[in-house]
């Protein structure tokens, strides 16, 4: 662990950690899950009014890969390229087969954040195409410090984005008002799409974010990705 600590240090020295200003992540858009998710949030927002500004809108759900920092226009170039040389390490770990994601009951990180889970077995090969990415944004020596462990969720409520609220001491998330879901099936996406995300350039007309870039990826991906 020490030794981890002092690697750490070694390059904050070299250099600072900056905050993340864009993300890779998997869009998420089968009309199932997202209904589904809409209903959790109508059924928690009916029983705690308050938390309507923590609730994620739902043209927004993805899953995150990883997080970046672009500082320049050429880290930028650099990412999208990056993304790019992914997608032939993609292809591979996908064996010309659909990948499906199925989503499956509710989960929580600290109370503070709540999530849709995917099933672990589809988790192990999405694990292989992040670390995919992972390594591709590496080798462009591309700063994605920020970036955790990934562990697929799917987030549609976040305290942080109410800061009043914390002020006013909701710091919890009770499990009371989502547990009629705990359990559900949400739906099941087909995996066929990487993108390069702008966390704060402004949202697409669809609500969704902004991107520098998109991959389309497996069975699914491949009839739009002939016309790039």
């Amino acid at each position: 662990e020490d030794q981890k600590e002092d690697l750490g240090q070694e390059v904050s020295k070299k250099r600072p950690r900056e905050t993340p200003n864009y993300f890779v992540s998997i869009p998420i858009t089968d009309d199932q899950i997202l209904d589904r998710i809409e209903d959790v949030q109508e059924l928690i927002f009916t029983k705690e009014p308050d938390l309507l500004r923590a609730l994620l809108p739902v043209q927004t759900m993805h899953l995150t890969i990883i997080v970046a920092h672009l500082g320049t226009e050429e880290e930028v170039k650099k990412a999208v390229l990056a993304l790019k040389q992914s997608k032939t390490k993609v292809e591979a770990i996908l064996h010309g087969e659909d990948l499906n994601m199925t989503f499956h009951g509710i989960g929580q990180f600290n109370n503070q954040v709540i999530y849709v889970k995917m099933s672990e077995e589809d988790q192990k090969t999405l694990s292989r195409i992040a670390e995919a990415v992972e390594q591709c944004f590496n080798e462009m020596n591309l700063d994605i410090s920020g970036s955790k462990d990934f562990k697929p969720h799917l987030t549609f409520l976040k305290l942080s984005k109410a800061p009043r609220l914390k002020r006013r001491g909701f710091r919890k998330i009770c499990s009371d008002l989502y547990k009629e879901y705990e359990d559900s099936y949400f739906g099941t996406e087909v995996f066929s799409q990487i993108d390069l995300c702008a966390m704060r350039k402004k949202k697409q007309e669809s609500g969704y974010y902004y991107c520098e870039c998109s991959i389309n990826v497996g069975c699914s991906g491949m009839e739009e990705s002939k016309e790039q």
